[in-house]
């Protein structure tokens, strides 16, 4: 039955509640009967009904949650813990007492309990399977770690060859691939197998569908942008194989700085849009010189000049040919073909 209350401020009328400003007894030894029949009891109506889909991942049947509104209806005292409930949460908390707890709040739940003055074995409850406890989040969360950890090893043990081709998807690296390569390793759903053996370690359904739960929310980027704490070990194992792959790709002569990313992108783009004019233009440009020769000659230099000469030479034309600067199309697509063929082919 609900409480009426006189305004806003004022607090329910509710038998047994101390008086305004009243000094608070100090609890002594519990006695009376002993509820945990009712505490399991309940917590197995809320809790104990699990369903298993195909692939074998586990699902609550029921409402995953605890409602503190129905617990003070289900068999346990509501009277003796009635203004115990609505003090800790209404008044100390500003939570109502008709809200609910997920399981990953189960702990909350029993300190709740613990705090309620009538008689229950919190070793039995803790035991029975039908409460989320810390040491089940901290377990599911190491051999999550364990299973990612096992991932980039597998990257580290990679031939060169290998590794080439899985960090130049596209023929190239750089920072972006790095991003994903890392979000794949962190996101990517354990397979069937490695749930199986984190749920072997869980006794009841109840923790093993909420550990389903963890194990879906990790294969969320927004889960890793603040993991968990029991994760910070993993996560500074992710920061230094980060800082390992792109060691790598620069050994490997693949790496690509972002600014150079964004400027090849920029060339392919220009390249696209003029890219028949340059056909149609140097069909008849390379006359009786031979290709090496006559780019050489764009360039103002003789066929046995260096690397060197030929960047020095490049960026003083480019200046004078670009079309912004004055210079027409056709003279900036040559001296850029010109560039590019003594860079891929040449040098």
């Amino acid at each position: 039955m609900r409480e009426k209350r006189n305004s806003k401020s004022e607090a329910p009328v509710a038998k047994g509640r101390p008086a305004q400003g009243a000094p608070r007894r100090v609890r002594g030894p519990l006695s009376g009967p002993d509820y945990t029949a009712d505490v399991l009891a309940f917590l197995n109506s809320a809790h104990g009904k699990t369903r298993v889909d195909a692939k074998g991942d586990y699902f609550y049947d029921t409402v995953s949650a605890v409602s503190l509104h129905f617990l003070l209806q289900s068999g346990i005292p509501g009277p003796e813990a009635l203004w115990q409930w609505y003090e800790h949460f209404d008044r100390g908390r500003s939570e109502s007492i008709y809200q609910t707890l997920p399981p990953q709040r189960d702990e909350e739940l029993l300190a709740i309990l613990e705090a309620c003055r009538f008689r229950w074995n919190a070793e039995a409850v803790r035991e029975s399977g039908l409460v989320f406890l810390a040491e089940h989040r901290r377990q599911v969360y190491f051999m999550l770690s364990e299973f990612i950890s096992l991932r980039l090893e597998g990257y580290r043990a990679l031939a060169d060859a290998a590794l080439r081709h899985e960090l130049t998807p596209r023929g190239t690296w750089s920072e972006q691939h790095l991003a994903r390569i890392l979000a794949r390793i962190q996101t990517e759903p354990l397979v069937p197998e490695q749930r199986q053996m984190i749920y072997d370690q869980l006794p009841s359904g109840y923790l093993r569908a909420t550990a389903r739960h963890l194990l879906d929310q990790a294969n969320q980027e927004l889960f890793w942008r603040e993991p968990p704490v029991e994760l910070e070990q993993l996560e500074e194992e992710l920061i230094a194989f980060a800082r390992h792959l792109t060691a790598e790709s620069r050994r490997l002569g693949i790496y690509v700085s972002k600014a150079e990313f964004e400027s090849a992108s920029a060339r392919q783009s220009w390249n696209e849009t003029f890219g028949r004019a340059r056909q149609r233009n140097f069909n008849g440009f390379h006359h009786d010189l031979s290709a090496r020769e006559s780019y050489f000659a764009t360039l103002g230099l003789p066929a046995s000049a260096s690397l060197h000469d030929v960047k020095t030479a490049y960026r003083m034309m480019v200046k004078q040919r670009h079309p912004d600067q004055g210079g027409t199309v056709q003279d900036f697509l040559q001296l850029q073909e010109a560039y590019e063929y003594l860079l891929t082919e040449v040098f």
